[in-house]
């Protein structure tokens, strides 16, 4: 996935670590009747945890089942923004 600053409809040019350079690996895992799916990344970028929060977030209110997830502490976060960022 793409960040949203290059989706096309910017002058910037794009970063090789936005693009084509990051490796994802899905894996299914089945436990106790359910079907988990990841997917590995070789690379992280800001948007990781909150695309995993959202997602985590709709599949519970889908199900009907109550949420457990936490935010990403804050020094997450900081590393995160701190990271490599080209614009």
């Amino acid at each position: 996935m793409k960040s949203l600053l290059f989706q096309g409809t910017t002058p910037l040019v794009e970063d090789e670590s936005c693009g084509p350079g990051r490796v994802e690996v899905p894996i299914n895992i089945r436990k106790d009747g359910r079907i988990y799916r990841f997917i590995l990344r070789d690379k992280v970028t800001i948007e990781d945890p909150y695309l995993v929060l959202v997602k985590a977030r709709a599949f519970a209110i889908r199900a009907s089942e109550p949420f457990g997830g936490q935010p990403p502490s804050r020094s997450v976060r900081d590393f995160l923004i701190k990271s490599s960022l080209v614009i």
